[in-house]
Formats: C-alpha cells, sequence, structure tokens
C-alpha cells in the first residue's frame, strides 16, 4: 500500500472537515458524521483506485490515451463526491437531476478537451520514439523538430544536441578515415622514387657496373636527404594534427626569423639560380613561439624556391602596422607561373600539388603550405593566397599586443 497516498487523502478529507465545520457548522453530531462519511468515501475509493490505475497506465501504448483515462478517473471521482454532497444537500429531486445532467455534460465537455490538448503531447512523443528508431537505423539526419517548453520539448532538444553530435563526430571519423588513407597512399607514393633511385644506384655499385661510383654514390645521399625532408615533414604533419600546442612562446620578431630564414636558404637558392630579398618595415615584433615562426616562413621561401625559374627572385616583405589593430604581415613571392585557377581552393589542403603527374624527387609529400597554415592558425594568424598572377603567399599576425 502507498502509505506516502494514504496520508494525503487523510490530510484532504480532515481538512475538507474543518471547512465544513467552519462553513456549515452541523446542528447535530449525526449530521457531523454523515457529513465526515460523505467525504470520507471518495477518499477510500481513490486510495483503492489509484494502485490498479497505477499499473494499467504504465502499460498503456498511447500516452495521450493514459493521461486522458488519469484525467476522466480524476473527473469521475470529483463528481462522484460532488453528486454524494449535493444529493444530501438539495432538498428537491428535480434540482438533484439537473444537477446530474449538468455533471455529465460537464464530462462530456472535459472529454473532448482532454483528447484534444493531450493529442500534440501525443504526436511529440511518437515522433520523439520515431528518432530514436531512425537514429539506432543509422540515420544520423533525423531530428525531431519538436518545439516546446515543458519537460517533452526539452528531452527532444536534448536528443536533437546527441544526434547532432554523433553526426560530428561521424563525419570527424569519415575525415579522419580519409586522411589517413591519403596519408598512406601519399607515402608509399613519396617514397617508391627515392629509394627505387637509391635501389638502382646501390646495385649498380655492387655489381661493379657504375661508371662515376661518386656521383652514384652522391645520387644516394641526394635522396636519403629527400626521405628525410619528407619523413620531418610528415612527423610535423602529425603533431599538429595531434593538437599539440607550442611549448612556450615569447616575444619575437618576424622581421629577424625572416632574415635567419632567407641566410639558412641561400646555398640552396644559389643552387638554383635564384636571388633572395628581404624588406622589413619594422621588426614586426609578436607573441609566438620562435620554432614554429621559423618552420612556416622556411616553408615559404623553400617552396617559392623550387617553384621560381633560374635567375628568378624571390621577395619576403614584412610590414608592421602602424597601430595595435594592424597586426604584422608577411609576403612570399616568386616569378614563377603562380598558381592554377583550379588549384588554388586546394592549395593548403595536406597532400595536394599543382602538378601531381610531376616527379616527387623532392622529398616533399604536398604538406608544406598545409603546415604552414596550421602553424599560423595556431598563433591566432592567417593565410591565404594573394590575387596577382604570381606565388605570391600572404600571412597575417597579431601584433604583440592582440596576442
Amino acid at each position: 500500500m502507498n502509505w506516502r497516498l494514504v496520508l494525503w487523502l487523510a490530510a484532504l478529507v480532515a481538512g475538507a472537515a474543518v471547512l465544513a465545520e467552519l462553513l456549515l457548522s452541523p446542528a447535530t453530531t449525526d449530521d457531523r458524521w454523515h457529513l465526515l462519511a460523505i467525504l470520507a468515501a471518495p477518499a477510500m475509493v481513490t486510495a483503492a483506485l489509484v494502485p490498479l490505475l497505477r499499473r494499467w497506465v504504465s502499460s498503456r501504448a498511447s500516452v495521450a490515451g493514459a493521461a486522458l483515462v488519469v484525467g476522466l478517473c480524476s473527473l469521475a471521482l470529483g463528481a462522484v463526491t460532488t453528486s454524494a454532497a449535493s444529493n444530501a444537500m438539495f432538498l428537491s429531486s428535480h434540482d438533484y437531476r439537473l444537477f446530474l445532467v449538468v455533471l455529465v455534460l460537464s464530462c462530456g465537455i472535459a472529454l473532448v478537451v482532454g483528447s484534444q490538448l493531450t493529442r500534440p503531447l501525443a504526436r511529440d512523443i511518437a515522433r520523439l520514439g520515431d528518432v530514436a528508431e531512425q537514429v539506432a537505423a543509422g540515420d544520423l539526419s533525423a531530428r525531431t523538430g519538436i518545439q516546446r517548453k515543458d519537460e517533452v520539448g526539452r528531452t527532444a532538444a536534448a536528443v536533437d544536441h546527441m544526434v547532432h553530435s554523433l553526426q560530428a563526430a561521424a563525419d570527424e571519423r569519415e575525415r579522419l578515415a580519409a586522411a589517413r588513407q591519403m596519408l598512406f597512399t601519399s607515402i608509399g607514393h613519396d617514397l617508391r622514387t627515392p629509394l627505387a633511385a637509391m635501389r638502382a644506384a646501390v646495385e649498380s655499385l655492387q655489381d661493379g657496373i657504375a661508371p662515376d661510383p661518386k656521383r652514384y654514390l652522391g645520387v644516394v645521399g641526394n635522396e636519403l636527404d629527400n626521405v628525410e625532408a619528407l619523413l620531418d615533414q610528415l612527423v610535423e604533419f602529425a603533431r599538429i594534427e595531434s593538437g599539440q600546442r607550442p611549448h612556450a612562446r615569447e616575444t619575437v620578431s618576424v622581421a629577424e626569423i625572416a632574415h635567419e630564414a632567407i641566410e639558412a636558404l641561400t646555398p640552396v637558392a644559389d643552387r638554383r639560380g635564384v636571388h633572395l630579398t628581404l624588406h622589413a618595415v619594422g621588426p614586426g615584433h609578436i607573441t609566438a613561439n620562435q620554432l614554429d615562426i621559423s618552420r612556416a616562413l622556411r616553408n615559404l621561401v623553400e617552396n617559392a624556391i623550387r617553384h621560381s625559374p633560374a635567375s628568378g627572385t624571390v621577395a619576403v616583405s614584412v610590414c608592421e602596422g602602424g597601430d595595435a589593430d594592424a597586426g604584422v604581415a608577411v609576403i612570399v613571392a616568386d616569378e614563377g607561373e603562380g598558381f592554377p585557377t583550379d588549384f588554388r581552393p586546394l592549395a593548403f589542403d595536406p597532400f595536394t600539388r599543382a602538378d601531381p603527374a610531376r616527379a616527387t624527387r623532392t622529398g616533399h609529400a604536398g604538406l608544406g603550405l598545409a603546415i604552414t597554415r596550421a602553424l599560423v592558425q595556431q598563433h591566432d594568424g592567417r593565410a591565404w593566397l594573394g590575387d596577382g598572377p604570381g606565388g605570391d603567399v600572404h600571412l597575417w599576425f597579431p601584433s604583440k599586443e592582440q596576442s
């Protein structure tokens, strides 16, 4: 037995009895007992019926139907109580029969109104069940579309948010799977060429048929450098993709880092007959990790050297704005043919090249611009291609005051 229900009903009967004593002032003790019996009878019937109704309601397939039945039972109990009290109070049987007619009409109106009000609730709950079944079947595009402010509305919003999170997680898994597939494909493709060249050179040396052993050893050394450069790019790309942040940041000068990059890459440029220049307006102070900014700039300068024609010029410009809002801008421009129009939207994507058919014996997996953009974005900056016909790349960093 539900003792809490019994206590509540007993408290209601006691309260009603006190109220009747104050308002009706029964004349005799028999009247008091008669009034108390009228008040207690519906409570006793309620205490007996509620456990049965609770088990019945919990087994129903329709929430709206159960809610309607509960409402009608509550109304019926109230009607019985009112009828019993009215029968005890009315002196005229005609008035009592009129009261019963009005009571039946009221019950009918309550039934119609209850069915209309519970129908939207039933529809929304059914929609929640349908969406749950669709999601369980793998359809992550399903949404409830329910707009309510009650518990059903909050549940629907939570379900929609959960499905959206599942969709985002599924999309991320697909993206990572595609990236892994691209990674393995690119590694296999980019390692095959230098390994084949080294194998051919080593076999020629082993067989003693190499006409110039020193030149063949030089080929092996160059190919090893290419493989090492490729592995360095892959390690850096993996570090960035894992979300690792720079270990330390400090105030650095972009102009000084650009000067060091040019000094380090001048021998590479000289071998290709390319001239490097630097034009800096201000030191370009930013708060950053120096190694990351150096790698980003060296990637751009090295890429520009590779795509610049013989006797061409690679120009690096560093410009510090006159106020804190302007930030620090960097432009690396070469005199090559620039990026093809259809390749420009993909230029910063990993494992992409403007000419995929070109031999990949340069130790580069198409990660240079992708690494550069990721490093710049980690420092709240931006990277984009210029609008001119050349292969100029623009970088922007927030100034030291903005960081």
